[in-house]
């Protein structure tokens, strides 16, 4: 089947609903990594994340526009849209209209489609995000989220590091801590502020609040103490992050430590 005919396809697929037959003409691996042992493969990563995306928007539209290239690798600009009808990852749906645009390089692997989104503009990436209420308008950054939302890890990770792959980490080993024995920031609460989220040090336990809040507790900790790697203790989030190494890591890290570390 050609380019042309796998993009047709697999948006027809998700026009459909059909999430079995869009999962069959998606690679298991990503375009620029494979997944290892025990990780999802890239149609287990991204029909679910669709599915849930046409459950928010019933009239969802993929376009794949302005397909270029010859050989192996194509280039053209992806596009979704539709109206923000139902919830999405505890975010209640808006009734507005929502759109996301970005370049992709899409190529062939053993006939199914593999792809890369290129020049991912994040302040854009936010602000569609920020349509489905996912995340707080600007000016309310630091203010707790209104509804219990829970973004999945893999999106999380796309948007931190705009990759699917884990990025290289010299700081694992100094993991000694992976569950909280507190669940505030204590330096909020002593000069009487409010926080939307909190990390937790991995290297020692120390909790404070995240870096979209006023104080960014954790970040500071981070650097004063020479302690890189931190995890979200929000809600049921386990992911961990490396301030160093711009490395994000989802929750199976540290369902990996568990029983080695406190």
């Amino acid at each position: 089947m050609t380019i042309e005919g796998l993009l047709d396809a697999f948006t027809n697929s998700v026009a459909a609903t059909d999430w079995e037959r869009a999962g069959r003409l998606l690679a298991d691996g990503f375009f620029d990594h494979v997944p290892g042992e025990g990780e999802p493969t890239a149609p287990e990563r991204i029909i679910p994340l669709i599915a849930d995306l046409a459950s928010a928007v019933p009239d969802l539209a993929l376009r794949f526009d302005g397909l270029t290239g010859e050989g192996p690798e194509h280039q053209a600009t992806f596009s979704l849209s539709g109206t923000h009808l139902g919830p999405l990852w505890g975010a209640p749906p808006t009734g507005a209209a929502v759109e996301w645009s970005n370049p992709i390089t899409l190529r062939t692997d053993a006939g199914k489609l593999a792809f890369r989104f290129d020049d991912v503009a994040f302040p854009e990436l936010v602000a569609a995000l920020r349509q489905f209420g996912l995340i707080n308008p600007a000016d309310l950054m630091a203010e707790p989220p209104p509804y219990p939302v829970s973004v999945p890890e893999f999106v999380l990770k796309v948007v931190m590091t705009g990759q699917a792959g884990d990025r290289d980490c010299s700081h694992l080993s100094d993991i000694r801590v992976t569950e909280p024995t507190t669940r505030v920031c204590a330096a909020c609460v002593a000069e009487g502020t409010n926080w939307p989220a909190l990390r937790m040090c991995l290297s020692c336990g120390h909790v404070g609040c995240c870096d979209t809040s006023r104080n960014k507790h954790a970040k500071a900790h981070a650097e004063e103490a020479g302690h890189p790697l931190m995890r979200s203790i929000r809600m049921d989030e386990s992911w961990a992050w490396c301030y160093v190494d711009d490395a994000f890591f989802e929750g199976r890290l540290l369902a990996g430590l568990a029983g080695r570390h406190g």
